[in-house]
């Protein structure tokens, strides 16, 4: 995959940031490397990031890999040479981009194809929904390197698709195919490779309808769902609302749904009638 939206007369932002008719795209530029995760690659997808989300002109976020493959994994060389201390650098960096992605005011859509492993698959379950290649393979793969879940995937993989599968996963080491991931719901769709593009359009439009202070309290609320015992996030949500009334986005969405209702209903429309018009969404 190359990292240009359809329309190929995008700007560029940063060295893998380019911006398309609303969309950042976000690309993984190591394809010679399967796109093996390096710390300093992980630099460049925050420092996209920061751009991504400065830009006034940016709805959402599509997030891929250049080449064949999304992602392989982290660089293992890098974890080789430079020992635990090595291993803590790279891990803090991907705690980061996982956290950036799932509290961004922007929608994240993952678009994969080819192999997705490892830290590959820890990226994808940090965005808000992926789309794949219905030829794409996905899998932890750790255990069969020795290795051992470090970007999230044992925190999240359960949390997706609940645990006897995830043990599955990370124990055996062995990949599921696209349609396996939509069924278990670590994927949204998959679709025939030369749709994989505007199949990822279509997705990230869908989930930026709103404004940027509405996307992500929601975003916030999916996140606390997880981390908060049932009451709190409860109470969480309401709090996150009551927060929420007194913004502009949320008192001009307000205004502007009244205002299309009055709009739409005769001045002399009994009763009965005005009873099929929701009052609320």
């Amino acid at each position: 995959m190359d990292n240009a939206g359809l329309n190929g007369n995008g700007h560029r932002l940063t060295p893998i940031c380019i911006v398309d008719a609303g969309i950042a795209w976000i690309t993984l530029n190591r394809p010679e490397k399967a796109n093996a995760v390096s710390s300093d690659l992980l630099d460049d997808v925050l420092e996209a990031l920061d751009a991504a989300e400065s830009a006034s002109d940016v709805k959402a976020i599509v997030f891929s890999g250049a080449g064949r493959n999304f992602c392989a994994g982290a660089d293992l060389g890098e974890l080789l040479e430079g020992g635990r201390t090595a291993v803590r650098a790279l891990l803090d960096r991907f705690r980061e981009v996982g956290r950036r992605f799932e509290a961004s005011v922007l929608p994240v859509v993952a678009m994969v194809q080819g192999a997705v492993r490892a830290g590959g698959l820890e990226l994808l379950l940090c965005c808000d929904a992926a789309i794949a290649s219905d030829d794409a393979t996905i899998g932890d793969a750790h255990a069969l390197r020795e290795l051992l879940p470090g970007g999230g995937s044992s925190v999240r993989l359960p949390r997706c698709i609940g645990m006897q599968r995830a043990k599955w996963m990370i124990l055996s080491g062995q990949s599921i195919t696209a349609a396996q991931a939509v069924d278990w719901g670590i994927l949204h769709s998959a679709v025939p490779a030369n749709r994989l593009k505007q199949a990822a359009i279509a997705l990230a439009g869908e989930m930026s309808v709103a404004h940027r202070d509405t996307l992500a309290r929601a975003k916030s609320l999916l996140v606390a769902s997880f981390t908060l015992g049932r009451a709190d996030a409860l109470e969480n949500e309401i709090r996150t609302l009551e927060a929420h009334a007194s913004t502009p986005a949320m008192q001009a969405g307000l205004a502007q749904f009244i205002g299309r209702r009055h709009a739409s209903t005769p001045r002399n429309a009994s009763d009965a009638k005005l009873g099929n018009v929701p009052d609320a969404v």
